[in-house]
């Protein structure tokens, strides 16, 4: 348990940390939004060093009320937790740990449910209130499904567009190392083009039908809400997305924050 000091302000701005696999965005959760977002390389300390420094220069006192850290990075957490309590003298809150999830899993494993996957459902059901669909366009990708009823159901992981462009170059003899990309032809004329094609518009199609399953499962098409590094990059050839929203996993983040003090009472 947290001992709560005497001179602690609820209403303070917090430092919220989402640690992924490639990179570890970070911002200021104040008044239930997050702005100032910077990242840095995940596995890169010093990297981490100069963001979290950046940011907390830009807080009102100079630094953070308190900053809380989500993360699927068990070593670079380690790394973090230690880093942030030399810059600002105090216990890093880990959703997970001293902070609660900040929505409820109705799966087999909770402890197995990433924590971005968490954050990001979170997000999404606070802002619409409904039954909602979570795309994370990441080095995996994942599609979640979050109830009516505010309830993350579960999902699916499909390995992102740089993961399967380098297991293809990797697991064979003759095909190259290729960037992603939607060539104009959806008909690959050459190598390049054609893996280029089966992988983005592939995947592309994977999370369509997904999204798909998932409405004759509701009995409604639900919103769905993309975010992740390449979201952006893959949202013009996904009609189904109702919004991008690149901060989605530091406002679950955030969020977890403000159902901790709740919690709290305060």
């Amino acid at each position: 348990m947290i001992k709560t000091p005497s001179n602690f302000d609820p209403q303070a701005a917090v430092a919220a940390v989402a640690i992924g696999n490639m990179s570890t965005m970070m911002g200021m959760w104040h008044e239930e939004r997050i702005t100032g977002v910077v990242s840095s390389p995940t596995g890169d300390p010093a990297a981490f060093h100069e963001a979290f420094e950046a940011l907390a220069d830009s807080f009102p006192n100079g630094r953070p009320a308190a900053t809380i850290v989500s993360s699927v990075v068990p070593v670079a957490l380690e790394q973090i937790r230690t880093r942030i309590e030399e810059m600002i003298d105090k216990q890093a809150l880990v959703i997970g740990e001293q902070v609660d999830r900040p929505i409820d899993l109705e799966v087999k494993d909770v402890a197995s449910v990433g924590m971005d996957r968490v954050c990001c459902a979170a997000a999404a059901y606070d802002r619409l209130q409904r039954s909602c669909v979570i795309v994370d366009f990441g080095t995996a990708v994942t599609v979640d499904l979050v109830s009516d009823e505010g309830s993350l159901l579960g999902g699916a992981i499909l390995p992102g567009v740089r993961v399967q462009l380098a297991a293809l170059h990797e697991h064979t003899a003759l095909l190259p190392i290729v960037e992603p990309a939607f060539p104009q032809d959806p008909i690959g004329r050459g190598t390049v083009e054609a893996m280029q094609n089966g992988v983005c518009r592939g995947l592309a199609g994977a999370v369509r039908g997904l999204v798909e399953a998932y409405a004759t499962a509701l009995n409604h098409w639900p919103q769905t809400v993309a975010t992740g590094g390449d979201a952006v990059f893959m949202a013009p050839h996904c009609d189904f997305l109702d919004n991008v929203v690149a901060d989605l996993c530091l406002r679950g983040v955030g969020l977890a924050y403000t159902k901790h003090l709740a919690a709290m009472g305060l």
